[in-house]
């Protein structure tokens, strides 16, 4: 498989469509693969997160949802393709699952949310096997009662496809630490996939999110909760952009 490295990660090099029939076959699977979505805030907590690090280093698939890492894997000598965001997989997934018989799982986002996209299964997707649904609360992880609940519920459901929908880091930090109790295919980490899906939260315009600016977007959003993410991203970008053209002038100079 044909991949990109972008400040030591190395992302696959796949567009969506690629991403999505590579997911199907995962899901066809009993080897519990972990798909997750770097972005910049990603590549900023694996220089100092060891735990985070770790959840990476279990993906079977690194697909690129920020469009800046498109931007700085133009410095080098293996471009990728294009973005690949998290958010994307959740309709074209369910989409390929009902056709192939693939069955479902979503853990979380909130009740609500959930109840929302479950019903939008019910219309668009009929035919879906749905394996199992369930919404922790907030902090779950920190329960023990809670977090093995929601063990159970997946391992019980023993589905081909699970959509993560708790956040980053709580997601891939969670699904790699319970990865070996769990019975699944592949395990998506979609972060507000399945909010945007259920309609609760309002996309990025597309026109601006192939331009790359939906960061603006969802920080005029949610400024209080984003704002101080978004000013260490931007100050994290030059060091990216400098380590991609060193990395590229290394590998032009050792070719």
């Amino acid at each position: 498989m044909s991949r990109t490295r972008i400040a030591g990660l190395e992302i696959d090099r796949l567009t969506l469509r690629d991403a999505v029939d590579r997911i199907v076959v995962f899901a066809r699977t009993r080897d519990r693969h972990i798909v997750v979505t770097p972005n910049v805030d990603h590549m900023l907590r694996l220089r100092s997160d060891r735990a985070f690090r770790n959840a990476y280093a279990a993906a079977s698939l690194v697909l690129t949802d920020g469009m800046p890492l498109v931007w700085v894997s133009r410095l080098g000598n293996t471009p990728l393709p294009g973005r690949v965001a998290g958010a994307d997989l959740v309709q074209p997934v369910l989409v390929e699952a009902e056709r192939k018989d693939c069955s479902v799982f979503f853990l979380g986002p909130m009740p609500e949310t959930l109840k929302l996209a479950l019903r939008r299964c019910a219309l668009d997707f009929p035919r879906l096997r749905i394996a199992g649904a369930h919404a922790p609360p907030l902090d779950f992880e920190h329960d023990m009662t809670q977090d093995a609940a929601c063990v159970s519920a997946i391992r019980d459901a023993r589905p081909d496809i699970v959509f993560l929908a708790l956040g980053t880091p709580k997601q891939e930090l969670w699904i790699a630490r319970h990865r070996k109790e769990l019975d699944f295919g592949v395990a998506l980490c979609v972060g507000a996939g399945i909010d945007y899906f259920a309609g609760v939260q309002r996309r990025c315009p597309k026109f601006l999110a192939r331009i790359g600016v939906e960061w603006i977007w969802r920080l005029l959003s949610e400024p209080k909760r984003l704002g101080r993410r978004y000013a260490q991203c931007l100050l994290f970008m030059p060091e990216l952009v400098w380590e991609q053209i060193r990395d590229a002038r290394r590998s032009k100079a050792n070719s």
